[in-house]
Parts: structure tokens; sequence; C-alpha cells
């Protein structure tokens, strides 16, 4: 029997929808491997991507009821920043210019031919409007992983196809380090001999990109083997049925996916990633013990998810020092940590926000603004300021920049306040990793500015979406929509 007009309008709807949902999958799978997607190419091959995948949603996406909506707080931070990144772009009279910032007027003056009447708050508007452009295709990115996954299932497919992607990273890692062939995709990298880097290039950046996936995978094994929901009191011969050999299996190959991904951070070498794997490790544990209060179950199930976790970290730890952990603890060194000059470069970049407290210097142009206050001779060209929040209030100034930083850290501050309330064994575990992959970049950015390489931005501001999606879940039920 043929369809009726109204059946092939559904199929049509649903067809698409599910057209959407796997190009996020394989842009995910896709945007780490050309250099983390630092490349031209790919930047712009995202953001068209991007582009066509928004125009599909709002063209097949129908009004729908959904478990809950993104805070409103988190929207208004973000609509501040993205107002004054826009802001910064658009030319203004001199006096309004001056009024704001005073020092770009001063600048304009020095570097203009000839007199202008409108100048802009940026000082380099063209590479402005071009991180704005990257910054937008985050934003949106993140929105459609939350409009597009529907169910559970859709969830974990694209949790699995994040860690394998970690998995992959990690494995290509090592078997360049200990084959010997300093190689990212057949280019000969003359950087950061002895260590793994992936298709990163940069160890540092490649390291954040694990510190994110490992947790992920930590915590779909809970999810998946089910240490949220074992039953009280039951029998020995029950929990032996229960941790049958197909849920064994399961478990032992959730638990190898994630001791490669840790292996591969540890031989990174980068001292960061190594710290935050054993802060990340304890928030995990920390956040299931707050999370098990006052409420028997709880606690005794919080008990075996940890067990897992530090049996997993103590796995990890083994194969390390397994393979040989002298070539990381040299990195730990106090001559390798004397000759980086890191506090001056925060110092000098403080001094920059001093100058340009309300509107920054503009997105992208830190690499032309640092100079002037560079105090001491820092090897080749200082092109980020080696902390991701120096960095933003340097370039989007105290307000702008200031929203970003508080959206970021008052949307996972709401996740957990969120999560701990949740009972589901899918939600706990895959919440859970989501939040501590989070926190791990948000702490590396401290030291380094690993959220400007657009393979983990993409994947930071997803695990964003399907926690906020996730946590929203009404128990017992398949659908996140």
């Amino acid at each position: 029997m043929p369809f009726g007009r109204n059946e092939a309008h559904c199929l049509f709807f649903a067809d698409m929808s599910t057209l959407i949902f796997w190009a996020i999958g394989a842009l995910l799978v896709f945007i780490p491997l050309p250099f983390g997607g630092v490349e031209e190419w790919a930047i712009f091959g995202l953001q068209a991507a991007v582009a066509v995948l928004l125009a599909l949603h709002i063209g097949t996406d129908k009004p729908r009821s959904s478990v809950f909506s993104v805070p409103l707080f988190f929207k208004v931070l973000f609509a501040v920043f993205f107002g004054i990144a826009v802001l910064q772009v658009i030319p203004l009279p001199l006096p309004v210019l001056d009024a704001i910032s005073p020092r770009s007027v001063e600048i304009h003056a020095g570097a203009a031919v000839g007199p202008a009447a409108w100048r802009t708050l940026s000082l380099a508007p063209n590479l402005s409007v071009y991180e704005l452009l990257k910054y937008l295709s985050y934003a949106v990115f993140a929105f459609l992983v939350f409009r597009s996954v529907r169910t559970k299932k859709q969830a974990e497919i694209l949790v699995l196809l994040m860690i394998l992607a970690g998995v992959f990273q990690a494995v290509y890692g090592l078997v360049m380090l200990f084959g010997g062939s300093a190689e990212v995709l057949g280019w000969k990298n003359r950087w950061y001999q002895g260590s793994a880097f992936g298709t990163f290039v940069n160890r540092n950046h490649y390291s954040a990109f694990l510190e994110m996936v490992f947790p992920l995978a930590v915590g779909y094994l809970l999810a998946k083997a089910n240490f949220f929901s074992l039953k009280k009191g039951i029998s020995f011969r029950e929990k032996i049925l229960w941790f049958g050999q197909e849920r064994l299996g399961k478990a032992a190959i959730l638990i190898l996916l994630s001791v490669v991904i840790g292996v591969g951070l540890f031989f990174s070498r980068c001292r960061s990633g190594i710290l935050i794997f054993f802060l990340t490790v304890f928030l995990m544990v920390i956040a299931l013990s707050a999370g098990g209060r006052g409420v028997e179950g709880e606690r005794r199930r919080g008990q075996r998810a940890r067990r897992v976790i530090r049996t997993v970290a103590l796995i990890i730890i083994f194969s390390v020092l397994l393979i040989g952990i002298k070539p990381i603890l040299e990195r730990f060194s106090l001559e390798v940590l004397e000759a980086e000059g890191r506090p001056i470069l925060y110092k000098n970049t403080i001094e920059l926000i001093k100058d340009y407290p309300l509107s920054g210097t503009g997105l992208g142009t830190y690499i032309h603004s640092y100079p002037k206050y560079e105090q001491k001779y820092v090897r080749g060209i200082t092109d980020h300021a080696h902390n991701d929040y120096l960095e933003v209030l340097a370039e989007n100034g105290l307000m702008g920049g200031g929203c970003l930083i508080a959206a970021a850290f008052g949307a996972l501050g709401w996740l957990f306040v969120k999560w701990g309330r949740r009972r589901d064994y899918f939600v706990k575990g895959i919440g859970l990793g989501c939040m501590a992959g989070i926190a791990a970049i948000l702490i590396h950015s401290l030291t380094d500015f690993s959220l400007r390489m657009p393979a983990n931005a993409v994947y930071c501001m997803t695990l964003y979406a399907l926690a906020l999606k996730t946590v929203g879940l009404k128990e017992r039920t398949k659908t996140l929509a």
C-alpha cells in the first residue's frame, strides 16, 4: 500500500534527522585527523559542514517539547560574549572608540595611512572575523548535537565514536613513538621527539584531547557495566550470573579501551596532562562519593564504581611502569622546568589586559598585540598566552572574556548539581564521564592553549551538549528529546 502524504512527509523528516546525526558523528571522527583540525581547509570544511547541517536542521526540525532546555544564564553569558565579539569588528566613531578603548585609538592612529573618523575596537578586524566564525561554528556544532541526539542509543553512538577516535590517537601516537618514526600522516615532525603526539603535532594538544576522552571512556564503562544498578543483598551465585561471561567480556574490552587511552596520555610526556590524569581520577571518585551521600543503595553502588575507576587507573600506571617511565620522569626535572618562561608570559599578558580592560584587542589578535609587552626574549614568535583564560580576557576584554569563562564553569557546576540527583545508571556513567572530561580541559587551559585547537574545541563543546542532554533525562526513559 503506498504511503500517504503525511507518512511520506514524516519519513522525509526522519531520514533527514538521521542524516544530520550521522554527519555529526562523521565530523567527530574526522576533525582530529588533519593535525588536530588546524589546517585551513579542515577549518573551512568544518564551518561549511556546520552551516549546511544547520540549514537542514532549520528546514526539517519540527517543534517538540523537550525534557528541559539550556539554562537561561548560559544563554545570556554566551550572548554577551558573542555580542562583544561582533561589536569589536564594527567601525565606530572615534569619540565612541576613545571612550571604550583609548589604547585602541592610539594604536590605530600610529598604524593608519591617513585620517579616519571610524575605527574598530579590534586591532585587526579581519583576524577577529576569522576567529569569530570559528567560535560560531563550535557553538552551532554543540547546538546541533544537543538537538539531534534524541535517544539513549544515539548518545551512546556519539560517545563510542569519540572513544574510538581517542583510541586511534593513542595507538597511532604509541606506534609512531616506539616504532621510531616521528611522523604525522607522512609529515616528519621535528618537534617533540621522544613523545607520543598522534596526529596533533603538539604533544600538549594531543594530551588535552586524550584527557577529555579518557574519563568519557571510564564513564561509558560504568554505564555499560551497570555498576550503578546492581541490586543490594543478592547472593554470591546471583552476582556471578549477573556478571556473566558476556557482560564480563564487554567490561574487559571497555577497560582495555580506557587503558590504551590512559597509556597514550602518559607517553605524550605532557606534564600538565599527567598531573591532570591523577586529578581527573580523584575528581571522579570524589563526585561519586558526594553523589551517594545519605542513600544506602547509592552509597554501595558508588563504592563499586569507585573501585572500578581506581582499578583502571592502577592498570594504566602498572602498564606505564612496565613499558618504561624514565622518559616521562625526565619531563619533570628542575632543569626543564626552569627553562620555560611561562610566568613571565603570564605577567606580560596581565599588563596587556590592563590596557584593554573593556573590549580587549579583538579575537585572534594576541599574536599582534603581545610583542609590545614582551620584557624578555622568548624563542620564536609568541602567538598564544599558554593560558586560555588570560588570552580570552586579553582578546575579548573582562566583560566578554569573563562571560565566556563564567559560562564554562557555571554550566559545569549546574551539570554537577543536576547529575547528583539522577539515579539512572546510563545518566550517571555518561554524565560523569562528560563532566570529568570538561573539568580536565578547563584545568589544562590554565597552562596551555589547547582549546584553540579546533578538534579540542569541538570535543569540549560536544561533551557539554551531551552532558546537558543526558542529565535532563527522565528516569528510565529511552528518549532524550
